[in-house]
């Protein structure tokens, strides 16, 4: 089997207040000639959480992948836990496990 060697710059990176019950988590890669978003999202309803992928194309963001929300690693109720209301970007490592998932799983499907 051989490894695919992949070229990876990194856009953007951030987690922020969505709302007052939620964190969220982008990030945008380029990879290859490919653009791609990750968006996370922590709420206190588990059941609106979500982890998502998706490429641009023709200018517009299409979704590549979801990780259900009742299989993601990222804890729901972010913005009431370890001060992450006051300070969002503190959270970036709570949604790492999700972000590894959905950027294995877009490599599959697209590359």
């Amino acid at each position: 089997m051989t490894k695919t060697a992949y070229k990876e710059q990194l856009i953007e990176k951030i987690s922020y207040l969505s709302s007052s019950q939620s964190v969220s988590y982008r990030e945008i890669l380029k990879i290859n000639d490919k653009k791609i978003k990750f968006l996370i999202k922590s709420d206190s309803y588990r059941i609106q959480c979500y982890a998502k992928a998706y490429v641009l194309k023709n200018d517009e963001w299409v979704e590549v992948y979801s990780v259900p929300y009742s299989e993601m690693f990222t804890p729901d109720s972010l913005a009431y836990k370890k001060d992450y209301s006051k300070r969002p970007q503190d959270a970036l490592d709570e949604f790492a496990k999700d972000k590894c998932r959905l950027l294995a799983l877009t490599k599959e499907i697209l590359f």
